[in-house]
């Protein structure tokens, strides 16, 4: 295929430095826990980085080496480069990349003050000064599970959460820490290496304001605060050359920190970095523990650290490397403008690793999306390894690496769901024969209802419909499947992905107009009447939405639900669960006024926790009120009615009442042709229900095993 020429920027050759690089895409560093306890390369570190070599990004950023382990580390299983026992592993590592053409540089790091590893084992966490930090909002919203996993964990953490503050001596120590490791980075054959001095790090520690209350000659201005890194960036040239690529990652604004780091600040840093030698500058920005995942560093606003790096680039000469939430479109538009130089993208090939190649063979619509679910951001909380929700294979690429069938077989997968396309997809990709079953007249199954709710699931959607279509799969669709019809059908394989199964709670007054059930607006959106659910003003616009809604993308028809909704203005939804917490943040996006009333202890418990925070947050600050751990007494003709532990009632008024509890799994199906067909697998809701990243991982594994 021809090259889309949209992206000719993006895909045109650059440099940083000395650094040739074959297109402006680099893949931004992330940490992964992919490395061993003490800190070496592994098998699955290499078959991760490989993917992404081989799917045509030009510069590879491994995140997070430690330059002082075991100390000043922020992951139990962080890659490290702190001694000379690593380069064996370090050079392995380099070669692999660098055999599919693509560039990789060493990010350089000590977590400092967020040195949980050192907390965890009862170290003091080292900063610019003597400062608290506790991270004590890191609890909130937090199941109790959550909570149980963080106690154990930190369970020899000091009493004194007060950071230490590095002496004059322990300062020069560390710089030479830098050094050392960027010149064993140059040695095992790394491109560059990129000194990390945001983030909350150590080095970022001591350019903000707000954590740098120094008198000597590191605190006070900002020439002063930047001391530190420029003596790094000295040392570390000093060992490696004038000609190898070193740069720094620097905050371009600190959110949520009073007194902290400015864009003026930043920009003032970036003169000093370049005067300083620095070949690049990677604009990235901070927040605390609840807003890192809403503004900075793991952003959710499309492009939101963008003007940063543009207010950098205009301030210097040297490249500069944009980050946060970038799309192949935006990042066009942001170098075409001068914005920036490159683009660092993470979560995006997180999702799909060839994202560079498709767009440079013309295939943007073949690029699976990443769908800002934050699983893999809340498998960093967790200190555990990092996994896709979207895409099976991230740090499983050995146990995922697609090879054709020993002997193609008919496939027969009954269901259109997640489970079911992915499933479908790595079956036809392996040669099998597949017959796709789906009882409604659009494919996707639970996933249309979950794109119109939320946005970010949409571009998903519409990537697995085209992979059905795309690929050599017979769909039948519009006639729900019987154990009879697929036994006459006499598949050698069947797989039943038939989605979960909803039982609202029995709560007195359920069968009144003025409630809908989630059941009742997922049937809506497959074409079905539920006029007898609504009140007279609610049907009157029936005729005219049912068609419409049954037809449109699941984009326009969210769209078209803010002119027209079967629920009056004041909503109270009943449940508690990630189905019932998108849908609220759905209503509020509709100017509803809502209530959130739910038996469980705690709120959207299988929401993945980095994803919780932001949305809760988002509700409360549009006036949702949310209850748990309560009783569902009735629906009334005021509204619903619940009790507390003590059996204290309350009623919360409503026009609408929207019942999002009783997903379960079912398996009806699934025990209906045990015995009677060779070979049959359930995937998805149907058998256990864990939503997308369940759902994904549940098809990979089958479509593999077959």
């Amino acid at each position: 295929m021809d090259t889309d020429t949209r992206f000719t920027k993006l895909l045109e050759p650059a440099r940083i430095g000395q650094m040739e690089l074959r297109n402006r895409i680099i893949m931004a560093p992330m940490g992964t826990g992919y490395a061993t306890n003490e800190g070496f390369v592994t098998d699955r570190m290499k078959d991760y980085y490989e993917a992404r070599a081989i799917g045509g990004a030009a510069l590879i950023i491994p995140g997070v080496l430690s330059i002082d382990a075991p100390r000043g580390r922020c992951e139990t299983d962080q890659l490290a480069i702190s001694e000379d026992k690593y380069l064996p592993g370090l050079s392995g590592l380099v070669e692999t990349v660098h055999k599919h053409g693509a560039k990789i540089a060493a990010q350089l790091q000590h977590a400092g003050k967020i040195a949980t590893v050192d907390r965890a084992q009862g170290v003091q966490q080292l900063s610019a000064s003597e400062t608290e930090f506790h991270g004590a909002e890191t609890i909130t919203d937090m199941t109790g599970e959550e909570i149980g996993r963080l106690a154990a964990r930190f369970a020899k953490a000091l009493p004194d959460q007060k950071t230490k503050a590095l002496s004059t001596e322990e300062i020069q120590h560390m710089v030479q820490r830098f050094a050392q490791a960027g010149e064993r980075a140059k040695k095992s054959g790394f491109d560059g290496v990129e000194i990390h001095a945001g983030h909350g790090y150590l080095l970022s520690s001591f350019l903000s304001p707000a954590w740098n209350k120094r008198q000597d000659e590191y605190g006070g201005d900002l020439k002063n605060r930047a001391r530190f890194v420029i003596e790094v960036i000295q040392a570390t040239r000093a060992r490696v050359g004038r000609d190898y690529p070193v740069w720094c990652r620097i905050d371009g604004r600190e959110f949520d920190t009073e007194g902290g780091i400015t864009i003026e600040d930043a920009k003032a840093l970036a003169v000093l970095l370049q005067d300083a030698g620095v070949d690049a500058i990677h604009v990235s920005a901070y927040g605390g523990v609840i807003t890192g995942f809403i503004d900075a560093p793991i952003c959710y606003p499309l492009g939101h650290l963008v003007p940063y790096a543009a207010a950098v680039k205009a301030a210097v000469k040297v490249p500069v490397i944009a980050v946060g939430r970038i799309t192949p479109e935006l990042g066009e538009d942001i170098l075409r403008q001068g914005k920036a130089d490159f683009i660092a993208m993470g979560r995006a090939l997180l999702a799909d690793p060839e994202l560079p190649n498709k767009l440079a063979s013309g295939r943007r619509d073949e690029i699976r999306p990443c769908i800002r679910c934050y699983v893999c951001a809340t498998q960093h909380i967790e200190d555990w390894p990092t996994v896709c929700s979207v895409n099976a294979a991230t740090g499983r690429e050995a146990e995922f690496r697609i090879k054709p069938a020993e002997k193609p077989e008919n496939v027969a997968v009954i269901g259109s769901g997640p489970a079911g396309m992915e499933a479908a997809r790595i079956a036809a990709l392996r040669g099998h024969h597949v017959t796709l079953y789906e009882k409604n007249r659009r494919l996707g199954g639970s996933l249309v209802f979950a794109s119109v709710v939320s946005a970010d699931n949409d571009g998903l959607l519409d990537w697995m419909i085209g992979q059905m279509k795309k690929l050599p799969i017979t769909i039948k669709m519009g006639a729900e499947v019987t154990a009879e019809s697929i036994i006459a059908a006499k598949p050698d394989v069947t797989i039943v992905a038939v989605g979960p199964n909803i039982v609202p709670p029995q709560i007195p007054g359920r069968d009144r107009r003025n409630v809908i059930s989630g059941k009742d607006l997922r049937e809506m959106m497959n074409g079905r009447d539920i006029s007898g659910k609504l009140a007279w003003w609610m049907r009157m616009g029936l005729p005219l939405a049912k068609p419409i809604l049954q037809r449109m993308r699941p984009s326009a028809a969210a769209a078209f639900t803010r002119r027209w909704m079967p629920v009056g203005k004041r909503v109270v939804v009943i449940g508690g669960d990630l189905v019932a917490i998108e849908l609220a943040e759905f209503l509020v996006e509709r100017s509803r006024e809502v209530t959130v009333v739910s038996s469980l202890r705690s709120m959207a418990p299988e929401m993945a926790l980095a994803r919780r925070w932001r949305v809760l947050r988002n509700l409360r600050e549009h006036s949702v009120t949310l209850v748990n751990k309560v009783k569902y007494e009735e629906i009334n003709e005021k509204g619903v009615v619940v009790s507390d532990k003590k059996g204290n009632k309350q009623t919360f008024e409503a026009d609408t009442v929207v019942i999002a509890e009783g997903i379960k799994n079912n398996p009806g199906l699934f025990q209906s042709l045990e015995g009677k067909v060779p070979n049959l697998y359930q995937a998805g809701d149907c058998a256990d229900v864990r939503l997308i990243l369940g759902a994904i991982e549940d098809g990979a594994r089958i479509g593999m095993k077959i």
